[in-house]
């Protein structure tokens, strides 16, 4: 919703109404030079209040010659004008994960919309549409990935309304879409074990160990170096200091997303112990290719090069395969080695820390299905105390 306005205008008069089941407000502004009469009307607000709120906030902006976005521009126009707008200060994959989403959801649907007529009723009906039939094959698309939509179309209409092309985000009269991530799967300790078992004498063993003795993500395991692993120190460490992606079909490097993300973790002896073995090994194969020093990155293919990302999914796959295990994600395994810390009786602060959560209402919010069981635990144990047999 926007009020295109000349150079210097005011508004003069004003007025809220109400059609169907939504409010609108319209506003006058100063003649036009050949004494045109000019006006606005923006509709699409739930309530009279809002629609007030609006009227009120747009008469401010265009008193301070803020409101300036042409008639005929699009959405689509603004989300090409947006993305360009935000692409030098963003990850390349997170700019990639933007396009994406403004590609695949949001300009097919609603591009065509003149941006000064965009209303709520019209992002509530596009995110209903792509929660019942937005995915491939006419599918209904998660509550999570509308919600992804929502959060890129919010932040491309607050540039609208930053630069003064909009008065207000209509997308603040929305409930937020619903997350509806259904709880990911993980191992249980006995499949941990045997999972482990399939992983002895595997080129990528001490791999699939750290990350269910640490949690690393994928991308902080394609991307970590020997220079941040100290297995000779006491105790032994791993620092977290750069991270491997793919932004689209490139693989780019950067430095942890957060501060909690950026991170020094203890390793447990058996865990040094294969990183040990798995320096020896790497060093040994550089020696055998004629290279002087082995590789920086810990862990790299037979040619000496870091694996892309997508490799070390393919090759836990392969792993689990031969297991005769449940095939899932690295993240996923990920999330295991939360479970089993948790579990094995590690305080909720410090899965968070050694995870890299950015607070610990995560990890309790993330994991409650396993805190809840220890709940229990928990009670009887008190309980077994207060009144020993």
């Amino acid at each position: 919703m926007s009020i295109g306005h000349g150079e210097g205008c005011e508004s003069v008069a004003e007025n809220v109404g109400r059609r169907g089941d939504t409010w609108f407000f319209r506003v006058d502004l100063a003649p036009s030079s050949d004494g045109k009469r000019r006006q606005k009307r923006v509709s699409g607000f739930a309530t009279e209040r809002q629609a007030r709120r609006a009227l009120a906030q747009a008469k401010v902006d265009i008193d301070a010659g803020r409101l300036r976005y042409g008639a005929r521009h699009t959405v689509a126009d603004l989300a090409s004008e947006w993305l360009e707008a935000v692409r030098p200060n963003r990850k390349a994959s997170t700019f990639s994960n933007w396009s994406w989403l403004m590609r695949a959801y949001v300009v097919p649907r609603i591009g065509h919309v003149r941006l000064d007529r965009l209303s709520p009723t019209d992002i509530q009906r596009l995110y209903s549409e792509l929660r019942s039939s937005g995915a491939r094959g006419g599918k209904p698309l998660s509550g999570t990935q509308v919600r992804n939509v929502h959060g890129v179309l919010h932040n491309a209409l607050n540039y609208a309304v930053r630069i003064g092309y909009l008065s207000h985000n209509p997308t603040d009269a929305i409930d937020r879409p619903r997350n509806d991530t259904e709880e990911r799967p993980v191992y249980t300790p006995d499949q941990v074990r045997h999972f482990m078992a399939a992983a002895d004498g595997d080129r990528l063993q001490a791999m699939w160990y750290l990350v269910l003795a640490t949690g690393l993500r994928r991308a902080e395991l394609a991307g970590l170096r020997w220079r941040d692993v100290a297995v000779d120190r006491v105790p032994p460490t791993l620092a977290v200091r750069t991270t491997r992606t793919t932004a689209g079909h490139a693989v780019v490097e950067y430095d942890p997303k957060s501060k909690s993300s950026r991170r020094l973790l203890h390793l447990d002896k058996r865990t040094a112990e294969l990183l040990g073995h798995h320096f020896e090994a790497m060093a040994a194969e550089a020696e055998k290719r004629g290279e002087p020093a082995v590789p920086e990155y810990v862990f790299v293919d037979e040619f000496g090069d870091p694996y892309h990302p997508a490799q070390l999914t393919r090759y836990l796959h392969e792993l689990q395969r031969r297991a005769g295990l449940p095939e899932i994600t690295l993240h996923d395994l990920r999330h295991t080695a939360a479970t089993v810390a948790l579990l094995a009786g590690v305080h909720p602060k410090v899965v968070s820390e050694r995870h890299g959560h950015a607070s610990t209402q995560i990890t309790l919010d993330r994991y409650s299905h396993v805190l809840e069981s220890m709940q229990v635990a928990a009670a009887d144990a008190i309980g077994r105390f207060l009144q020993p047999e």
